[in-house]
């Protein structure tokens, strides 16, 4: 180890060969003390330790950047120089001076373009820039190996920062020139930015994104990012509760790439939602399958490639369409209609999640899995499965032991097969009963107690008295001592017994007990021979040649038979009897046949077959019949032909033509198993032929229930026109279409129901809203299905234009008119009378011999008749007021013209615009023409009524059928 004054290493060296060397390498160590350290790694021994003290060459006096000096040597301690554009000198050397680190400020909305300069070819310099925090930027490396090198910042904004410029000695050392060019790129898309209007550019932190303002429903924004200056833009949402969220955003492809990805704040890296990156615009992003409501999400938008504008659309939509407190996405799992508030899904604990997604139906803390009773709270076990729950059943295991008599008896009511044991089947478990078996003799002086059949153990060996043949346990049994005059329950009393082996001798069969009955004995008094064999008088166990053979039986293998004494095998047959001396199967003649040793069992032919004919002579040696001549596999009796030759046989090959389907499955296919051209139908190539195939398009509907067995796209066609009900727009070929059934509430899938059209206007009663076609609503219509009539104002159940009202009928209908006229009749009745008598009152004063009387006989000239005074003009019938009580028709009453005092019926008025929704009767309507979506129930077009639906409709048969939205706007329905 080679160190400084100070302690600092300048070289080390830990080669383990016999030889180890350190340098100065350059370091300047002149007028200064060094130190050598040398380090016993292992063992021990003398070394030799040699110094060479040397001459070097003094760096040139420098004056980098009219510094006077050498500039900066490291990152951390640069050179400073200013930042307009200038031309430096300076020199470096690979071996004293390797690096020159210069500081520079980048005025505000500027780029830095530098290059290095030499003169010498052998020389190499290289330039770096460095953003402040030391990162190298895009286009800040220059690595030629010749004069000059040149770095740039780009667009990158490095503007009103300081950058670090490093000229480095890769080769030999030179003389440099460095020069600096500031360019002003203030009118750069990156320095102009108003990224979805925020007046900047939008963050490039995802964990503090930019907020943006949305509403429900769709917000555009645009945008700007650069792969280059900007590759990124961060932006946040709030998402209001029960609503998702979706976004698209799509560019110029010809400018550049973007990505897009969706997550959740916080922590935005783990909670990615979605992201989209197809190279394809637009890029889209969606919160489905998450549940982001009330939640802030994050929007990043990433410049792949390129740079350019993007365009941002973001919708907010809402989870519950129906707004009947069940998500749509649930809704449809649930089965119910996520547009129809009536259509909820079942949800039995009323939780808040359907039974469908619930794993606990009926919320008593079992899952439905492992409930029996899955829709009631109050059970959820029925051990014995006999539909009854356990809570409820005295008797859970169904063992017919209830589960109290099991408590008391000490087993499990849960467990079928733990039942309390029972011996005499009293329906008393042994637990509590006195007399287990039954056999009237109490437990506890019962030797038996669960034994019915036992109850006394005279000789305590275990085995009751009843079934024990030796009671007393004296070796004698019961029966024998009782043949033999002993006393059976006496251990005492024995029976004379010779030999003593227990059988007195009365009965005893063997008297010398030595195994031989007396009968056969040749020596019945003498325990120790029994059998003579060759006859000479001596029993064999004391004769030395039994069979009397001459072969000694010490070395006779038949020593009880005279014509045998040798068993090579020692399979029990002698040799001159067995036809296979070494017993290994082959008789000693095939043997001889096949070439091998009949006298030794370890010399046996070879027999592949084991047929028995060696295959020396075997002309089928694996005996499957064929002949080793044409088996292909003359070694595998399963085998002998390979039609495929892929080296399996056509019996262990369950393909044998080789066209990948099984020999099984073809023959039922209808196709050749042997040929391989001759292959199964499989339109859905689900590798189940066709005429095997129950549903040949897999689409999940059988065949035989499928209409269009080869189309996966349909299944059923209701009306037999050809077209499967998915494609048909009248399923039921009634002529009405299923949207229009499906308003009109018939059934969209029998022609037998089909909508009621009074008018024939093609717009059902449901939704049209004058049924007659009268011009008359049917909320004010009393006939609304009789287009001849609309009223019945004196309520007779006839229609007032077939017939008309009558006097009395007008004068019930307006009572005031009718008093009115009635005044003035009177009045005028009572004027009439007053002239009459006032002219008679003067004639009285004069003589009745002056009296003229021809006025009682000629008529009176039409002048001198006096006329009535007119009665008053009959005001204009007042509005129509709500029904009173009729007048009671009066006698005396004049007859009244009913022209003079009736007006007659007012026309009908003329159709209005449509009304106002609920909600919305002050507003003041107009009449636009239909558009596909109008703002407001004000731009709706004439001609309809309103339905009080879910949501609300607005139908008419001009105007069609018009659909009120979230936002209160209005789209209109395509047929």
């Amino acid at each position: 180890m080679l160190y400084t004054s100070s302690g600092s290493t300048i070289d080390s060296s830990y080669s383990i060969s016999s030889y180890d060397s350190v340098s100065s390498n350059g370091t300047n160590v002149s007028g200064t003390t060094v130190y050598i350290n040398v380090d016993q790694w292992s063992g021990s021994g003398q070394y030799t330790l040699q110094i060479w003290i040397f001459t070097v060459t003094p760096p040139p006096t420098q004056n980098d950047a009219n510094t006077g000096g050498d500039a900066g040597d490291t990152y951390s301690s640069p050179t400073a120089l200013s930042g307009t554009n200038a031309t430096y000198y300076g020199y470096v050397d690979d071996s004293t001076d390797e690096f020159d680190y210069y500081s520079i400020p980048v005025p505000s909305y500027h780029r830095i373009n530098a290059s290095v300069s030499w003169n010498t070819s052998s020389t190499t310099l290289h330039l770096h820039l460095y953003d402040e925090n030391g990162y190298y930027l895009p286009g800040g490396q220059g690595f030629n190996s010749t004069s000059p090198n040149t770095v740039t910042s780009g667009n990158s904004s490095v503007g009103g920062t300081n950058v670090t410029l490093m000229v480095r000695a890769w080769v030999g050392d030179d003389d440099y020139t460095l020069t600096l060019v500031f360019d002003n790129i203030s009118s750069a898309p990156t320095y102009n930015q108003n990224d979805s209007g925020t007046g900047g550019d939008a963050s490039d932190d995802y964990n503090n994104p930019t907020g943006i303002i949305t509403n429900i429903g769709q917000n555009d924004f645009t945008g700007w990012a650069s792969n280059a200056d900007d590759p990124v833009d961060e932006y946040s949402v709030d998402v209001p509760a029960d609503y998702g969220i979706s976004v698209s955003v799509s560019f110029n492809t010809g400018e550049a790439n973007f990505d897009i990805a969706l997550a959740l704040m916080p922590n935005p890296a783990s909670n990615i939602i979605d992201t989209s990156a197809t190279f394809s615009s637009p890029e889209a992003v969606t919160s489905n399958g998450t549940y982001v409501g009330g939640e802030t999400v994050l929007i990043e938008i990433y410049a792949y490639s390129g740079e350019g504008e993007y365009y941002m659309t973001i919708w907010i939509f809402t989870l519950d369409a129906d707004g009947d407190g069940f998500y749509d996405e649930d809704e449809i799992t649930c089965g119910s209609d996520p547009n129809d508030a009536a259509s909820v899904p079942q949800d039995t604990d009323a939780d808040g999640i359907c039974d469908v997604m619930d794993d606990d139906d009926d919320g008593d803390g079992y899952d439905d899995a492992n409930d029996s009773f899955p829709l009631d709270n109050s059970e959820w076990e029925d051990t014995d499965g006999d539909g009854i729950g356990d809570n409820s059943d005295d008797d859970d295991d169904g063992d017919s032991w209830t589960d109290s008599d099991e408590y008391q008896c000490g087993t499990d009511p849960l467990d079928y097969n733990s039942q309390p044991t029972d011996t005499d089947a009293d329906g008393t478990c042994d637990v509590v009963d006195e007399d287990d078996d039954g056999d009237g003799y109490p437990d506890n002086s019962d030797a038996f107690p669960l034994d019915a059949s036992e109850w006394l153990d005279t000789d305590g060996d275990g085995t009751g008295d009843n079934a024990d043949i030796d009671d007393d346990g004296d070796g004698f049994s019961d029966a024998i001592e009782a043949t033999c005059g002993s006393d059976p329950l006496d251990a005492n009393s024995l029976p004379p017994d010779t030999d003593q082996d227990g059988s007195c001798n009365a009965v005893d069969g063997d008297d010398d007990n030595d195994g031989y009955a007396d009968v056969t004995d040749a020596f019945p008094l003498d325990a120790g021979e029994w059998v003579d064999t060759d006859g000479d008088g001596i029993g064999d166990n004391a004769d030395g040649d039994d069979d009397g053979d001459s072969v000694p039986d010490i070395g006779d293998a038949f020593p009880l038979d005279s014509t045998e004494w040798d068993d090579n095998d020692g399979d029990g047959v002698g040799d001159n009897a067995d036809l296979d001396d070494d017993n290994d199967g082959w008789s000693d003649s095939d043997e001889t046949d096949c070439q091998t040793d009949p006298y030794s069992s370890f010399s046996v032919p070879d027999d592949f077959d084991g047929d028995h004919i060696c295959d020396r002579v075997d002309p089928d040696d694996d005996g499957d019949g064929i002949d080793d001549t044409y088996d292909m596999f003359p070694f595998d009796a399963t085998e002998w032909e390979d039609l495929d030759f892929d080296g399996t046989g056509n019996n262990a090959d369950t393909d044998d033509d080789g066209d990948s389907w099984s020999d099984l499955d073809e023959p039922n296919c209808g196709t050749d198993p042997l040929d391989a051209n001759s292959y199964p139908d499989d339109f859905d190539a689900d590798r189940i032929c066709d005429p095997l195939d129950p549903d040949d398009d897999n689409d999940m509907t059988l065949d035989i229930n499928d209409a269009f067995p080869f189309d996966p796209g349909e299944t059923k066609d209701t009306d037999g026109d050809g077209t499967g009900d998915n494609s048909d727009t009248d399923d039921d070929g009634d002529d009405w279409p299923d949207s229009v059934e499906a308003l009109c509430q018939t059934e969209p899938l029998s022609s037998t129901s089909v909508p009621i059209d009074t008018d024939g206007d093609g717009s059902c009663d449901v939704i049209d809203a004058d049924d007659d076609n009268d011009d008359v609503g049917d909320l004010n219509d009393v006939f609304p299905l009789d287009s001849t009539e609309w009223e019945d104002r004196n309520g007779d159940g006839l229609g007032d234009n077939a017939n008309p009202l009558s006097l009395v009928d007008h004068m019930k209908l307006n009572p005031l008119m009718t008093a009115l006229i009635v005044l003035v009749i009177l009045a005028a009745i009572a004027g009439s009378v007053a002239f009459t008598m006032g002219r008679r009152k003067g004639r009285s004063d004069e003589s009745w011999k002056d009296d003229d009387y021809r006025s009682y006989s000629e008529p009176m000239a039409e002048s001198e008749v006096p006329e009535p005074p007119e009665p008053p003009q009959m005001p204009p019938e007042p509005p129509e007021m709500p029904p009173e009580a009729p007048l009671e028709e009066a006698e005396s009453e004049p007859d009244v013209e009913e022209e003079a005092t009736i007006p007659p019926p007012p026309p009908m008025p003329a159709k209005r615009a449509p009304p106002p929704p609920p909600g919305f009767e002050d507003a003041v309507s107009g009449t636009p023409s239909p558009p596909i979506r109008v703002d407001s129930w004000e731009d709706l077009p004439d001609g309809g009524d309103y339905v009080q639906t879910e949501p609300m409709q607005y139908v008419g048969e001009e105007c069609g059928v018009w659909v009120r939205q979230d936002d209160d706007s209005w789209v209109m329905q395509q047929p």
